[in-house]
């Protein structure tokens, strides 16, 4: 994908007021990449996300709690820079690109079904792709809710650092840093990030957390009813399935269930 000048990530952060130590990483082994992302030295406090997403109109810096691949410990991939490198969110046909991953979803066996035994989870496979849901009214302000989610990551978890990211939208942070979380799934980091859009648009979602293989995003506007929640349900088993079917109820109904009224969003990549 082509790729634009971005703004300068350390010129950004030296306009930040009251910013913690911290440091800038770049891409690892990426020939001429500049820092992606400022990390801080010690973990946030309860108050930084907050502040930092309401300043991001101002300062073009998009906060993001990271978590790493070991429990308290932001090492990998966020110290070393292990990323692909910036890349632009060109525009996706979200409808087609979910459908296909749904698709082969239900293409996979092994996913719905005994490879032993050949029996079919107590749900049965799931429903047929539904089409992507309709945009949902939202329950409350999306900055507001994003901010009480992130200080239910602070108060009930375990540490995790902050991290500021130059980008339009948070949706935009995968791209901007190339996360590799989802590699294995061979997805682009800026493909998740044209869904992610789509999301905050339709759901009012709000990026606020990031992993070596998860996302954590907040929600103003789930559904609520499960008849609404089964087309979401699906686009989220499209975008990210290890969650629901090694990590969640196993089916879509079930995860649709969870999602009702839900002010959160988790993904995790196996």
């Amino acid at each position: 994908m082509a790729r634009h000048p971005r703004p300068a990530l350390p010129d950004l952060v030296d306009d930040v007021p009251g910013l913690p130590p911290g440091r800038l990483v770049a891409p690892v082994g990426v020939p001429g990449a500049g820092p992606v992302v400022w990390v801080s030295a010690a973990p946030a406090a309860r108050d930084d996300w907050g502040r930092l997403a309401r300043l991001h109109p101002a300062t073009g810096l998009w906060p993001v709690l990271l978590e790493g691949l070991e429990v308290g410990d932001v090492e990998r991939p966020w110290t070393v820079g292990e990323f692909s490198g910036p890349d632009d969110v060109v525009p996706l046909d979200v409808e087609t690109f979910l459908a296909g991953e749904y698709a082969a979803a239900l293409e996979d066996e092994d996913d719905w079904e005994d490879e032993d035994d050949g029996e079919e989870p107590p749900t049965g496979p799931p429903p047929a792709w539904p089409g992507l849901s309709p945009a949902l009214p939202a329950v409350t302000d999306p900055l507001a809710a994003a901010e009480r989610f992130a200080c239910e990551l602070l108060d009930h978890g375990p540490h995790r650092h902050l991290g500021l990211v130059a980008v339009d939208r948070g949706a935009d942070v995968l791209a901007a840093i190339g996360w590799y979380g989802a590699v294995n799934s061979d997805v682009a980091p800026a493909t998740l990030s044209a869904v992610l859009r789509s999301w905050e648009d339709r759901f009012s979602t709000r990026l606020v957390a990031l992993g070596f293989d998860t996302v954590r995003l907040s929600v103003a506007a789930p559904p609520t009813s499960l008849e609404a929640a089964v087309p979401v349900a699906a686009e989220h088993l499209a975008f990210c399935c290890d969650e629901i079917v090694q990590n969640g109820p196993g089916d879509v109904v079930g995860h649709a269930e969870q999602l009702v009224g839900a002010g959160a969003w988790r993904f995790w990549w196996d």
